[in-house]
């Protein structure tokens, strides 16, 4: 081998180099970071809204909160800050006593169709998601969960969550407390009596 073929090589290899880092410019990197702008794209720790999880009834197993995103057209969409709507006591109170370590809000802008609000305890969460309904979307989204009574207009337990429909909002909330589904159901239940009383 000459020294001309070996400067060719060498010659080709930082072309390939080259352009596979050119190629990674556009992409996101690690850590939600946009490689090209080094902006960090911010993600909540609470599941982002998923239209499937109402369409197909389930949101999953792995115990991440998945609302249902029902969108409907027209009206208002103007939702109010679901982290106002209760307080870092109540929220403990709600899981029995234990403290609050993390709220995570949704930094929706005033046309956004889901709000959220996350609050993160020392083992236990409360996610709470409002988005517009209508009576016939929300009986179809969640006809195949297990009906609820005393709650809002209509409400059903599906897949871990609680979902409530109060007029024409739907209060999806997912609570775990512990080890047992019956105490996560109970806080459940009775965050959405509360933040249901405050709409």
């Amino acid at each position: 081998m000459n020294a001309r073929t070996t400067a060719r090589r060498g010659l080709a290899l930082a072309a390939i180099a080259a352009a596979g880092i050119i190629a990674l410019t556009g992409c996101k990197i690690g850590g939600g970071k946009d490689a090209a702008s080094g902006k960090t794209t911010p993600t909540p720790a609470a599941a982002t809204p998923s239209a499937s999880a109402s369409a197909s009834g389930k949101s999953g197993s792995t115990g991440s909160p998945k609302p249902s995103s029902s969108k409907k057209s027209g009206g208002n969409n103007a939702l109010p800050d679901v982290c106002t709507l209760l307080s870092k006591a109540e929220v403990s109170a709600l899981a029995g006593g234990k403290q609050v370590v993390q709220v995570d809000p949704d930094d929706a802008k005033p046309t956004d169709t889901t709000r959220f609000c996350q609050w993160q305890l020392s083992g236990a969460r409360l996610a709470v998601f409002l988005s517009p309904t209508t009576a016939s979307e929300f009986s179809q989204a969640h006809s195949q969960g297990r009906p609820v009574s005393g709650l809002g207009d209509a409400a059903y337990v599906d897949s871990n969550h609680l979902y409530v429909r109060h007029g024409n909002l739907q209060v999806d909330v997912f609570a775990t407390n512990g080890d047992s589904d019956a105490a996560g159901e109970k806080m459940a239940k009775a965050a959405a009596a509360k933040v249901i009383s405050r709409l």
